[in-house]
């Protein structure tokens, strides 16, 4: 089940439903760099499968408790569990987003999922790339 609805009548940008063969059912997004992700995740030998916006995960800004809820949820083979956060780079440079995204990093230290942020550069590098391939190249801790 989603923890929030993806697409939805109202809302700007580009939405859809993905025709995923590895889940056998449509899969939905918000953005064409999502669409993107859900390709190579469908795509990818490693994968097992996925699910968009997974879960809540609780986190804290200056003592005020936050809501956040993955992009989605990777499930690799040997059963390593991965939420991924799908963004365009430009946004990342912005203070509250990279404020946001560090409070986030540091709640996942106390869960059992890894957590990992791509942007359309480690998308379109991906091209080429199973999903375990490019994950692995940025770092992704515990993954090895």
């Amino acid at each position: 089940m989603l923890s929030r609805k993806v697409v939805t009548r109202s809302g700007r940008g580009f939405r859809g439903y993905f025709p995923s063969k590895k889940l056998n059912r449509s899969v939905q997004f918000e953005s064409l760099l999502e669409r993107d992700a859900i390709r190579l995740f469908d795509n990818s030998n490693e994968v097992v499968s996925f699910r968009e916006q997974p879960t809540i995960i609780y986190y804290y800004v200056d003592a005020i408790q936050k809501r956040y809820h993955p992009d989605f949820e990777v499930i690799l083979k040997g059963d390593t569990v991965i939420h991924v956060e799908i963004k365009p780079s430009r946004r990342l440079a912005t203070t509250e987003l990279s404020t946001k995204f560090r409070a986030i990093n540091h709640r996942y230290k106390h869960r059992p999922e890894h957590f990992v942020i791509l942007t359309e550069v480690e998308l379109r590098a991906a091209r080429n790339q199973d999903f375990y391939q490019l994950i692995n190249n940025n770092n992704v801790k515990g993954l090895s």
